[in-house]
């Protein structure tokens, strides 16, 4: 528990890397705004002292004017430090928010970030960082505040009742025991509400999904009631952890009142020997006083800040240990790839999800500039080969080579640089057909823009747009059919030359005169880099060099159909991964 709350910590104080000297001035304002506001019991003690001693009323009115200036400082820093400490606070938000979506974009494998639901991966980015902020904008800088008052507060009535200080700081120690303890128990309740909250917008964002499916079978109430239970069980984890939050509040309640006792009745008896004054019996009722406010804020300060506290213990996990900060390996220690198109081999590769195997043994070679096929049924393993190759995954046993170097040791940068992925899963951006092919890179001519759309055959449907190529397409704007988007997608990846092609069922959903004339492009594009291709159908492989067939996680076999050679090579003549 300790440990993780140290990596909580830890990871907050690396976010607050951008806003730290902010965050300094934010304290050191709110430290000034203290000092005036523990200066003010102080000059009411001088002002009744002059009073009763019937000084002239000249000086009872500079008294007083002090006290407004001081009043007017204490009041004016307040502000500033709280538009300091919400400016910081959300940087840190949106820090952590990078850092998270980061991590869950890039750095995790991409099929363990795709087997969570979409509102589960959002709530657990956004409404994590949402926390943070709140926290710290509303709650973090002011309790630190509070602190500070609480402890100048018991410092000053120490030096005027040193009995009455001494008490009040051992009961003020006790308390804080309590709470930790009490915050404790709030914390680990609050990291299980955010779980559950993630789990539910889970389920809701996949029961939108899933809408027009639920309505025709008549199963949209079961989502509803679903929600519904999720929503009170949600509640009543949400309850018990907002009243173990709020059970700070009593407990505050009981230290003030203790605290007067003690403070006023101390200086009540030193009043009756003599001891002190009116002046210094009016300070110390101030100064006690003074403890309620802070004492209360900081009872629900501590209720925001355990959610703050459960959130980036979370995301700490999440996270996983810090990277080291050594330096980034040279240069020329990186793998370098070849010029030209890329040799594709798998040597003995074995993989599987836990105990369930999904490739056994494959091995397989495609030689620079050539072209590879692969079918099979559902489940055979296709989808997996792929994966395997775009580094969505590490194999079990065995090597997947690109270029002769293996997949696992190219850079992010390396690999988007040379190898380009046309999936099945098209997905089309919200912004115009120009953008969504070109990917945002305004460096691409439009004219290789429209050269790329004719040899697609998409140009005339591009040109009836009503603005053509900046026509906004997608989610709120022109919607495109299943094919449309595919072509879009296919656009994307002929419009650079790349040196590795893979294609993963491109053809799945184009219409049979659409489907010519991508396997007529793809005659061209072969000729100049070397292509993997996923498909159901053979017929969809017109025009490959070698047609591998796989079944249940092997390699069938692997057959010649460039012209070259006509022998089909069975998989128990494939050792070593040999073909021909």
């Amino acid at each position: 528990m300790n440990e993780t709350r140290a990596s909580a910590l830890r990871l907050l104080w690396r976010e607050s890397h951008p806003v730290r000297p902010v965050a300094a001035g934010a304290l050191v304002i709110l430290m000034a705004s203290v000092l005036a506001t523990l200066a003010g019991p102080w000059l009411v003690q001088y002002f009744v002292n002059r009073a009763t001693a019937g000084s002239a009323q000249s000086v009872l009115m500079m008294v007083a004017v002090w006290y407004l200036v001081v009043a007017v400082v204490a009041g004016a820093a307040r502000i500033w430090a709280s538009y300091l400490a919400v400016h910081s606070g959300w940087r840190i938000a949106d820090s952590l928010r990078s850092r998270l979506l980061r991590h869950v974009a890039i750095e995790r494998p991409v099929l363990e970030v795709e087997s969570r639901p979409v509102g589960e991966v959002l709530e657990q980015v956004e409404g994590n960082a949402n926390i943070v902020g709140k926290a710290i904008a509303e709650s973090g800088f002011r309790m630190v505040s509070n602190v500070a008052l609480v402890i100048g507060t018991i410092i000053a009535m120490s030096l005027v009742v040193p009995v009455a200080g001494v008490a009040i700081s051992v009961l003020v120690v006790a308390v804080c025991f309590l709470l930790t303890w009490m915050a404790r128990r709030s914390v680990r309740r609050w990291e299980v509400a955010r779980e559950q909250q993630a789990g539910l917008f889970g389920f809701v964002g996949d029961s939108l999904a899933a809408r027009d499916d639920l309505l025709l079978m008549r199963e949209s109430q079961w989502a509803a009631d679903r929600t519904h239970t999720d929503l009170e069980a949600l509640l009543r984890t949400e309850g018990r952890a907002y009243i173990s939050g709020r059970a700070f509040w009593p407990v505050t309640q009981l230290c003030f009142a203790l605290a007067f006792g003690l403070g006023f009745g101390f200086g009540l008896r030193q009043l009756e020997q003599g001891a002190i004054s009116i002046g210094t019996l009016t300070m110390i009722y101030l100064y006690v006083d003074l403890l309620q406010r802070p004492l209360e804020e900081m009872s629900s300060q501590l209720g925001q800040m355990q959610q703050m506290m459960a959130v980036l213990k979370t995301a700490a996990r999440r996270l996983g240990p810090e990277r080291s900060t050594a330096a980034p390996a040279k240069q020329a220690e990186l793998p370098t790839l070849p010029e030209g198109p890329l040799e594709v081999a798998f040597e003995g590769v074995s993989f599987g999800y836990g105990d369930t195997k999904v490739l056994s043994d494959v091995s397989f070679t495609v030689a620079p500039g050539r072209s590879l096929g692969i079918v099979g049924p559902t489940g055979a393993g296709k989808s997996t080969v792929i994966n395997l190759l775009c580094r969505l995954a590490e194999p079990g046993q065995g090597r997947v080579l690109i270029g002769g170097v293996e997949a696992g040791r190219l850079t992010p940068a390396q690999f988007a640089e040379r190898v380009t992925v046309l999936s099945q899963r098209a997905h089309v951006f919200s912004v115009t057909v120009r953008e969504n092919i070109t990917l945002f890179d305004d460096s691409v001519p439009v004219e290789r823009v429209w050269e790329v759309l004719e040899q697609l055959n998409a140009a005339d449907w591009v040109r009836d747009l009503p603005e053509g190529l900046e026509t906004r397409v997608g989610t709120g704007a022109r919607e495109l059919s299943d094919g449309e988007m595919q072509v879009l997608a296919g656009a994307r990846v002929l419009i650079r030359p790349y040196s590795l092609l893979i294609v993963d069922e491109a053809a799945s959903r184009f219409d049979p005169e659409t489907e010519r004339t991508w396997a007529n492009l793809l005659d061209t594009v072969m000729r100049d880099r070397t292509v993997v291709m996923v498909e159901h159908r053979t017929g969809a492989l017109r025009g490959v060099d070698q047609v591998m067939a796989m079944e249940n996680g092997h390699v069938k076999e692997i057959t010649d159909t460039s012209g070259r050679g006509t022998d089909t090579c069975r998989a128990d003549a494939l050792a070593g991964g040999t073909t021909r």
